[in-house]
């Protein structure tokens, strides 16, 4: 199954974890779809990406990844997100049905913890997407609330699925 790649699985070092048999397929754009860091729900701890489509993302292209999941990893759920599926314009000219996750209940604008965040700039880079769209993420990244536990670690063993596990 197709899988559209935005935030931490930019990193593949991050992919991996989750999804080592994944296959790369092209870089590609989402239009009309913002990267957002958000609460989830009402909770208050930390934020996570979220994939907006609400008519604040109108004009906005979000760049990413086109990956082949294995089906075990394309019916993985996390808590507080859930699967959706969008299409997208692929740089090897290609238009790919994928799913992504998004939160369930995008809460207030809030940054992730710094573990979490560091995949998606390093990620960007390791890609050669443009500087001036990291920028652009940096920017909605600094935007949003600070993260109350920015400094938590990332966890020692393969992340869960919970939230307190990731």
């Amino acid at each position: 199954m197709f899988y559209f790649i935005y935030c931490t699985w930019l990193d593949p070092k991050e992919l991996a974890k989750y999804s080592p048999a994944a296959v790369y397929v092209t870089k590609a754009v989402a239009m009309n779809h913002m990267i957002q860091f958000r609460a989830a729900g009402e909770r208050k701890d930390r934020g996570w990406c979220h994939l907006s489509n609400s008519p604040d993302a109108r004009g906005f292209e979000t760049k990413g990844l086109v990956y082949m999941l294995p089906e075990k990893d394309s019916v993985a759920d996390f808590d507080d997100f859930e699967r959706c599926f969008l299409t997208v314009r692929g740089e090897d000219g290609n238009v790919y049905d994928c799913f992504t996750y998004r939160l369930t209940r995008p809460g207030v604008a809030m940054r992730p913890p710094k573990f979490y965040w560091q995949h998606i700039p390093d990620g960007a880079r390791h890609w050669g997407l443009p500087p001036d769209y990291i920028a652009k993420i940096e920017a909605i990244y600094q935007a949003a609330l600070p993260c109350p536990d920015e400094d938590r670690p990332a966890p020692s063993a393969k992340p869960g699925k919970t939230a307190d596990s990731r």
